[in-house]
């Protein structure tokens, strides 16, 4: 491991900005407990959890959501009176893949360890909301990057760390070996504890990097798992799908983002925005509206051209006027913009409107 070790930071609760107060992220109780017992399970914990509005009755029901923000900042209240500026390795080591529900069964019983992190980056958010897994492949490698989407800069080293043990102890549980073969390459500079990091991770290790990832040899996708099963696979998966059903149909419809859209066409809400009100991380967004067959781009135009159109053709406003309201600064933006969506101008679609 490479790296100057940079000179000591205590650790501070993230600033946040009005959207971040209630940001709608979320991790299930079960690692919220796991958390609890990792930081101590005292009464000094437990009353900086209630503090906080995490009560132990949440963490016992195994039903229960809770809401990542407080924990946050239990998480960072108790780093600081406990002097563990490494609680992320901690929490990571704890987090078995027991830990995971639904997704760590169907982890632990996959054919292969390719499928295993297949089902990993698929299945995450039925368990957590505030980071994403993206797994792609580079020549010889397969890359497992974690994507952060909670928004708390200050809180990126334990998030990323808990987040890449929690990886490296499942793949090493369902392949029966150390990820010796691994590199685990951080976005962020070496912590203080820097040296510490030799005790957890298996693989080497750097810092630095443009992306927070687990590098792979293509090879391992084809091991066994020795956990293999393949029917308690299938009722996994099949668990694991009316989870996403219900993630999907309690949040995430395009009908809705056309709501959200209308209700203020001259602030639209962005794709990050999006992200925030359905739990959800800006790719994931995406990636549902291209299995949808659009973008965030066309959607936000079909809603201009829309209430454009109906503006040109029952209202005497302005041009200038129906720019304005729909959120354009300059109305030659708005004129070259409705010129894509019609194929004329705005007072050519009105003169045809009138005649």
């Amino acid at each position: 491991m490479s790296a100057d070790t940079p000179p000591e930071n205590k650790p501070v609760a993230p600033k946040k900005s009005p959207l971040d107060i209630n940001s709608g992220l979320w991790v299930s109780s079960a690692y919220a407990n796991l958390v609890f017992n990792t930081m101590g399970h005292s009464d000094e914990v437990e009353a900086c959890f209630a503090r906080h509005g995490i009560s132990k009755a949440q963490l016992a029901d195994s039903s229960e959501k809770v809401a990542f923000d407080p924990l946050s900042d239990a998480i960072f209240e108790l780093m600081e009176s406990q002097n563990m500026p490494d609680a992320g390795l901690s929490i990571g080591r704890q987090i078995h893949i027991s830990s995971h529900g639904a997704m760590g069964v169907a982890v632990i019983s996959s054919e292969t360890v390719g499928q295993a992190i297949h089902d990993a980056a698929k299945y995450y958010h039925t368990a957590i909301t505030f980071c994403d897994l993206e797994v792609y492949y580079d020549k010889d490698s397969v890359i497992v990057e974690i994507v952060e989407t909670h928004g708390n800069p200050e809180f990126q080293t334990v998030v990323v760390e808990a987040m890449m043990l929690t990886m490296q102890n499942a793949l090493e549980f369902v392949s029966g070996q150390n990820l010796v073969c691994a590199q685990v390459v951080f976005a962020f500079p070496p912590p203080e504890y820097a040296d510490e990091y030799g005790n957890f991770f298996s693989g080497e290790i750097s810092f630095n990097g443009n992306k927070h990832m687990m590098i792979l040899p293509k090879a391992i996708l084809d091991k066994r798992c020795i956990t293999a099963d393949e029917h308690i696979h299938r009722l996994a998966e099949d668990q694991l799908q009316q989870k996403m059903q219900e993630l999907r149909s309690n949040n995430l419809t395009m009908s809705h983002v056309l709501e959200l859209m209308r209700r203020q066409p001259d602030n639209m809400p962005s794709l990050e925005d999006l992200a925030k009100v359905f739990n959800l991380s800006s790719r994931t967004i995406i990636r549902y509206l291209q299995a949808e067959g659009t973008t965030y781009r066309k959607l936000r135009d079909s809603v201009h051209k829309q209430l454009a159109t109906d503006a040109l053709r029952n209202t005497e406003h302005s041009i200038d006027a129906i720019a304005l309201n729909l959120g354009y600064q300059d109305t030659t933006s708005f004129r070259r913009a409705f010129k894509r969506w019609c194929a004329c101008s705005p007072s050519e679609y009105r003169n045809k409107a009138l005649d």
